[in-house]
Protein backbone atom coordinates (compact mmCIF):
# COMPACT_ATOMS: atom_id res chain seq x y z
CA UNK A 1 0.00 0.00 0.00
CA UNK A 2 1.27 3.45 -0.84
CA UNK A 3 2.24 5.33 2.31
CA UNK A 4 1.54 8.69 0.67
CA UNK A 5 -2.12 7.89 -0.03
CA UNK A 6 -3.23 8.09 3.61
CA UNK A 7 -3.07 11.39 5.51
CA UNK A 8 -1.08 11.22 8.70
CA UNK A 9 -3.12 11.34 11.93
CA UNK A 10 -1.28 14.53 12.88
CA UNK A 11 -2.38 16.19 9.63
CA UNK A 12 -6.01 15.20 10.23
CA UNK A 13 -5.87 16.60 13.76
CA UNK A 14 -4.32 19.83 12.48
CA UNK A 15 -7.16 20.62 10.08
CA UNK A 16 -9.38 23.29 11.65
CA UNK A 17 -12.63 21.72 10.40
CA UNK A 18 -11.89 18.35 11.94
CA UNK A 19 -11.81 19.81 15.46
CA UNK A 20 -15.24 21.36 14.93
CA UNK A 21 -16.58 18.09 13.53
CA UNK A 22 -15.24 16.13 16.51
CA UNK A 23 -16.82 18.66 18.85
CA UNK A 24 -20.17 18.49 17.05
CA UNK A 25 -20.18 14.70 17.20
CA UNK A 26 -20.15 14.69 21.00
CA UNK A 27 -23.74 14.03 22.14
CA UNK A 28 -23.77 16.44 25.07
CA UNK A 29 -22.21 19.25 23.07
CA UNK A 30 -24.77 18.68 20.31
CA UNK A 31 -27.65 18.68 22.80
CA UNK A 32 -26.44 21.97 24.28
CA UNK A 33 -26.12 23.46 20.79
CA UNK A 34 -29.64 22.29 19.93
CA UNK A 35 -30.99 23.81 23.16
CA UNK A 36 -29.20 27.09 22.47
CA UNK A 37 -30.46 27.16 18.87
CA UNK A 38 -34.05 26.53 20.00
CA UNK A 39 -33.70 29.23 22.67
CA UNK A 40 -32.44 31.64 20.02
CA UNK A 41 -35.52 30.83 17.93
CA UNK A 42 -37.71 31.68 20.93
CA UNK A 43 -35.87 34.98 21.49
CA UNK A 44 -36.49 35.84 17.84
CA UNK A 45 -40.22 35.53 18.49
CA UNK A 46 -40.05 37.61 21.66
CA UNK A 47 -37.96 40.52 20.37
CA UNK A 48 -40.00 41.60 17.36
CA UNK A 49 -39.00 44.84 15.62
CA UNK A 50 -35.34 44.31 16.41
CA UNK A 51 -32.70 44.56 13.73
CA UNK A 52 -30.90 41.55 15.18
CA UNK A 53 -33.82 39.17 15.66
CA UNK A 54 -36.91 40.02 13.61
CA UNK A 55 -37.87 43.32 12.05
CA UNK A 56 -41.47 43.51 10.85
CA UNK A 57 -40.94 47.13 9.76
CA UNK A 58 -43.84 48.07 12.05
CA UNK A 59 -46.24 45.99 10.00
CA UNK A 60 -49.01 44.17 11.81
CA UNK A 61 -49.39 40.45 11.38
CA UNK A 62 -53.02 39.56 10.76
CA UNK A 63 -55.05 36.41 10.37
CA UNK A 64 -57.27 34.32 12.60
CA UNK A 65 -54.34 32.01 13.44
CA UNK A 66 -51.56 34.60 13.11
CA UNK A 67 -50.73 34.30 16.80
CA UNK A 68 -49.25 30.86 16.15
CA UNK A 69 -46.35 32.56 14.40
CA UNK A 70 -45.15 33.78 17.79
CA UNK A 71 -46.27 30.92 20.03
CA UNK A 72 -42.74 30.10 21.23
CA UNK A 73 -43.00 26.50 20.02
CA UNK A 74 -39.23 26.12 20.21
CA UNK A 75 -39.18 26.45 24.01
CA UNK A 76 -40.36 22.86 24.66
CA UNK A 77 -37.68 21.62 22.28
CA UNK A 78 -34.99 23.51 24.21
CA UNK A 79 -36.28 22.05 27.48
CA UNK A 80 -36.31 18.54 26.00
CA UNK A 81 -32.73 18.88 24.72
CA UNK A 82 -31.57 20.06 28.15
CA UNK A 83 -33.44 17.20 29.84
CA UNK A 84 -31.77 14.65 27.55
CA UNK A 85 -28.38 16.29 28.17
CA UNK A 86 -28.31 14.48 31.54
CA UNK A 87 -27.87 11.08 29.89
CA UNK A 88 -27.39 11.18 26.10
CA UNK A 89 -26.91 7.41 25.89
CA UNK A 90 -30.21 6.69 27.62
CA UNK A 91 -32.05 9.34 25.60
CA UNK A 92 -30.29 8.71 22.27
CA UNK A 93 -33.61 8.61 20.43
CA UNK A 94 -33.90 12.38 20.92
CA UNK A 95 -31.54 12.73 17.95
CA UNK A 96 -34.28 11.39 15.64
CA UNK A 97 -36.53 14.18 16.90
CA UNK A 98 -33.72 16.71 16.54
CA UNK A 99 -33.12 15.57 12.95
CA UNK A 100 -36.81 16.00 12.13
CA UNK A 101 -36.95 19.33 13.99
CA UNK A 102 -34.01 20.79 12.08
CA UNK A 103 -35.16 19.26 8.79
CA UNK A 104 -38.56 20.90 9.13
CA UNK A 105 -36.86 24.21 9.96
CA UNK A 106 -34.75 23.97 6.79
CA UNK A 107 -37.80 23.04 4.68
CA UNK A 108 -39.84 25.92 6.12
CA UNK A 109 -37.05 28.41 5.50
CA UNK A 110 -36.62 27.22 1.92
CA UNK A 111 -40.37 27.47 1.37
CA UNK A 112 -40.48 31.03 2.69
CA UNK A 113 -37.47 31.98 0.59
CA UNK A 114 -39.20 30.69 -2.53
CA UNK A 115 -42.45 32.54 -1.88
CA UNK A 116 -40.63 35.73 -0.86
CA UNK A 117 -41.53 36.00 2.82
CA UNK A 118 -37.86 36.43 3.78
CA UNK A 119 -34.85 37.77 1.99
CA UNK A 120 -31.78 35.57 1.65
CA UNK A 121 -29.99 37.79 4.18
CA UNK A 122 -32.66 37.00 6.79
CA UNK A 123 -32.68 33.27 6.15
CA UNK A 124 -29.04 32.33 5.55
CA UNK A 125 -27.93 32.08 9.20
CA UNK A 126 -30.98 30.10 10.40
CA UNK A 127 -30.78 27.93 7.28
CA UNK A 128 -27.08 27.15 7.73
CA UNK A 129 -27.39 26.61 11.49
CA UNK A 130 -30.36 24.26 11.17
CA UNK A 131 -28.70 22.34 8.34
CA UNK A 132 -25.50 21.81 10.34
CA UNK A 133 -27.36 20.80 13.51
CA UNK A 134 -29.59 18.49 11.46
CA UNK A 135 -26.54 16.85 9.88
CA UNK A 136 -24.89 16.30 13.26
CA UNK A 137 -28.16 14.92 14.63
CA UNK A 138 -28.36 12.52 11.68
CA UNK A 139 -24.83 11.30 12.40
CA UNK A 140 -25.74 10.77 16.08
CA UNK A 141 -28.61 8.48 15.08
CA UNK A 142 -26.12 5.95 13.74
CA UNK A 143 -23.31 6.40 16.27
CA UNK A 144 -22.37 3.14 17.97
CA UNK A 145 -23.46 3.09 21.57
CA UNK A 146 -22.77 0.66 24.39
CA UNK A 147 -25.27 -2.19 24.39
CA UNK A 148 -26.70 -1.41 20.97
CA UNK A 149 -27.00 -4.49 18.78
CA UNK A 150 -25.84 -6.94 21.40
CA UNK A 151 -27.99 -9.22 23.50
CA UNK A 152 -27.92 -8.31 27.14
CA UNK A 153 -27.65 -11.11 29.73
CA UNK A 154 -31.09 -12.15 30.92
CA UNK A 155 -32.91 -10.96 27.81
Amino acid sequence: MNEGSKPAPEAAAARPGSRLVRLGRQPRVLLLALAAWSSLAALTQVFVNSGVFLDTHDAELDGALGGFAFSLGSVPMAVLYLYCFRDPVRFAHVFWLAFVHQGVAVAALLYHLVIGTFSLESAIVPLAGSAVLGAFSFVQIFEPRPGRGTAQPGQ
